[in-house]
């Protein structure tokens, strides 16, 4: 289909900094952004988003 992103395609999946990177994000989105949405509404006291940014990504990152 036209204008369409394809997680996966025949030359292989975007690999982050490698082939197709610049469609890694589109073709496997980040749930991080939403995860600190919802750990800022419910905590009391919130800071070092940085940091917390750079952990879950790398949760997300691990492969099983």
């Amino acid at each position: 289909m036209a204008n369409e992103i394809y997680a996966v395609s025949w030359w292989g999946n975007p690999v982050e900094d490698g082939w197709g990177d610049i469609y890694y994000n589109l073709a496997f989105p980040s749930e991080v952004p939403s995860l600190l949405k919802s750990l800022e509404s419910r905590s009391a006291y919130y800071e070092n988003e940085t940091c917390t940014t750079a952990t879950l990504t790398d949760f997300e990152k691990i492969e099983l």
